[in-house]
């Protein structure tokens, strides 16, 4: 569904990306990770056309790049908010996008709902909260119902139940509709909860990682006594983590520092260890 060779991007003299190759079948949902400035937006940009690249070969839902407006029938790209009109309302937004895709004034009304914005959707996006502006690119993103979804940041300025309630429509989607998503995010909690396939952006290379199910880098350790708020790792007042290979020391040694053991649960190896590794952060 999307295939990716050789692909480069420079900003005059400067390489943003350099040389990638990296495929992401039908149906997939694929995580996009890295910090501030290594090409994240810029990779989206290119892959759904808004960018041109140096060199190499890009090919979406089936569709060589450059690709024109049929392009734009079968893919769904979730923007930061500077592409909305602060002078229109919601429903103007969504109108345009299904005036243009032949889309009904149902389907702007049903997926409203199902994002969660219907009790402002007329309103001036200007009065917009930055939550509320992201409902409105997401429903912009999913209104024709594409075939590749791409998104940038869809949680920013999300409350937890708009977070639940969009993670859950897009894996929804992902699962009735075969919607392939490539999703990048700085919440690697998400990440993980959506996807074990993630692609790593770090000096212009990808860098692919899949994590296993069954995959165990930490425990946790609750007690039953608070722990002091300098104690290694704490989670919280009575939870700590280990990691695997300090598992049976640290139970060892809970007696002589005054605690009793409550419980003990394994912690799923995750993103964040991953970045931790691949971008040194301590």
């Amino acid at each position: 569904m999307i295939e990716v060779k050789n692909l480069s991007v420079s900003y005059g003299s400067k390489a943003i990306l350099k040389q990638l190759n990296f495929q992401i079948k039908a149906g997939e949902v694929v995580g996009l990770v890295g910090p501030n400035g290594a090409g994240k937006t810029t990779l989206l940009s290119a892959l759904t056309g808004l960018l041109p690249y140096s060199e190499g070969q890009v090919k979406v839902a089936g569709l060589y790049m450059p690709a024109g407006k049929e392009l734009y029938r079968k893919i769904g790209f979730m923007q930061d908010n500077s592409v909305l009109y602060p002078q229109l309302t919601g429903y103007d937004h969504l109108q345009y996008i299904a005036l243009a895709q032949g889309f009904s004034k149902e389907s702007i009304i049903e997926t409203a709902e199902r994002v969660g914005m219907i009790g402002y959707l007329d309103q001036a996006v200007g009065t917009y909260s930055l939550g509320m502006r992201q409902h409105l690119l997401f429903a912009c993103a999913i209104l024709h119902r594409p075939q590749v979804l791409f998104l940038d940041e869809p949680y920013n300025g999300l409350d937890p139940t708009s977070l639940i309630r969009i993670r859950e429509l897009v894996m929804q989607l992902n699962r009735e509709e075969g919607m392939t998503v490539l999703i990048s995010s700085h919440n690697l909690d998400e990440i993980d909860r959506m996807t074990r396939r993630i692609l790593f952006v770090k000096e212009g290379q990808i860098i692919e990682r899949t994590l296993a199910q069954s995959e165990t880098s930490d425990y946790v350790i609750t007690v039953q006594e608070k722990l002091a708020h300098d104690w290694t790792r704490r989670l919280s007042d009575h939870s700590f983590l280990v990691s695997a290979s300090q598992l049976s020391q640290a139970l060892g040694g809970l007696e002589g520092a005054g605690l009793t053991l409550i419980g003990v649960e394994p912690r799923q190896f995750g993103s964040e260890q991953v970045y931790r590794e691949l971008f040194e952060v301590n």
